[in-house]
């Protein structure tokens, strides 16, 4: 009989607010781990690329070697812990949401085999060659709207956060094997399937059985990697749903408890206070009303998300609202409500200003001329592109790159 794959006990309760916290919304982290970290397990999505050294990640109960171009994706629902090699300490990257924009960018009309492979698939990948180059760039990117807080940088922040989710979900698809989730330890699985069932009546026992296995098996594999029992890990899972919905446009409350799988609203309610601290509504006006309402209304309107998300990856093509409209399957004059509302701006200049911003990383980052600049981010011409160009920076491209390259070629 083939003995059981046993999981990696994460040693203690798990500790929040690590990697995450509102100071921490739309901003570029470097850490240096040279020892290793305590037990996490956030409320958010984060995204983690690995710049220098080596080390390993436990994530439920699971071990993945890390090195430079190591590329992770955590969930609320992954326990984990970070551990740096003995010659080298871990040089990382972090970039994380104030809620999880990723429940928005992975499972909004997903392609066939999306969710299976993000619920199936490893959450680190190993990237070299081009793959590693192109994650290294959104990072660049990501950093040089760093010094910046207003709306152009935040839109631009946004993008690359949606460019890291399609990039992993396309690489997660193509390495995703279903028969490797069978080699898994049970913890890990029961995890993945109540992250993936939260909504459903599930019981330890059901979902032990799924597994053929004992609610009492299952109950310590839990408490092992995740420092919770079965209904304590349902619950957060269940909160960390709710604590999404909330934020999003026409979602009531008795939907929300409905859509996270709380069988009533008292249940919710009292739920949700015990791991959050306050109530839903409290949370909810707490997040819309602390600091600049453009940056959480911009993440809060999917229809708006759905726009952002086309024109960052379409800057290069013509700037055409109507073509965005027969696209994204919105009325052009919703798009250009929502656009005007939230930026007091025209879609056509969003999409010019992203242009521009992936003009200037161009412009410090490469030495190409500057007429093909104006070609890759998508003028007609360098004489429309400097023009527009001046009419941001005050200035040309040309002088622009002197002043900030210190006169380099």
């Amino acid at each position: 009989m083939k003995e059981a794959i046993k999981s990696k006990s994460i040693c203690g309760r798990p500790v929040h607010s690590f990697f995450s916290g509102r100071d921490k919304y739309l901003r570029l982290q470097k850490h240096c781990i040279s020892d290793i970290t305590p037990p996490i397990s956030e409320n958010e999505s984060i995204f983690v690329f690995v710049t220098g050294g080596s080390g390993a990640i436990t994530i439920n109960g699971v071990s993945f070697p890390l090195k430079r171009g190591s590329f992770i994706w955590l969930q609320s629902y992954h326990t984990f812990t970070i551990r740096a090699g003995s010659v080298q300490p871990l040089l990382l990257s972090v970039c994380v949401y104030d809620y999880p924009l990723s429940s928005f960018l992975t499972f909004h009309e997903p392609e066939p085999g999306t969710v299976d492979a993000i619920i199936d698939a490893p959450p680190v990948i190993s990237l070299d060659g081009a793959r590693l180059d192109k994650i290294e760039a959104l990072f660049h990117e990501f950093e040089e709207e760093d010094s910046c807080f207003d709306p152009g940088s935040a839109l631009i922040k946004v993008a690359v956060l949606g460019q890291f989710a399609n990039f992993f979900i396309h690489h997660s698809i193509k390495q995703h094997r279903p028969e490797t989730n069978c080699e898994r330890p049970l913890g890990w699985k029961a995890v993945l399937y109540i992250s993936a069932h939260f909504a459903e009546d599930l019981t330890s026992q059901s979902v032990a059985a799924h597994f053929g296995s004992a609610a009492a098996v299952l109950n310590r594999e839990l408490r092992l990697i995740s420092g919770y029992s079965f209904s304590q890990f349902l619950n957060r899972v269940r909160v960390n749903i709710a604590s999404v919905a909330l934020l999003y446009d026409g979602m009531s409350l008795s939907y929300v408890a409905a859509h996270s799988g709380f069988t009533s609203e008292v249940a919710f309610y009292r739920i949700f206070k015990k791991y959050m601290g306050t109530t839903p509504i409290e949370y909810r006006n707490q997040l819309l009303n602390d600091g600049s309402g453009v940056y959480r209304g911009m993440i809060m309107s999917t229809t708006l998300m759905e726009v952002l998300n086309h024109t960052y990856s379409s800057f290069s093509e013509p700037v055409d609202i109507k073509e965005a409209s027969k696209r994204l399957y919105i009325s052009e004059s919703v798009i250009r409500d929502l656009v005007y509302e939230t930026f007091r701006s025209h879609y056509k200049d969003l999409a010019v200003l992203t242009r521009i911003r992936h003009a200037e990383a161009l412009l410090l980052t490469t030495d190409l001329p500057i007429v093909d600049i104006a070609v890759n981010v998508g003028f007609n011409c360098s004489r429309s592109f400097t023009r527009t160009f001046k009419k941001i920076y005050e200035m040309a491209p040309s002088e622009y790159r002197e002043a900030h390259r210190g006169g380099e070629k």
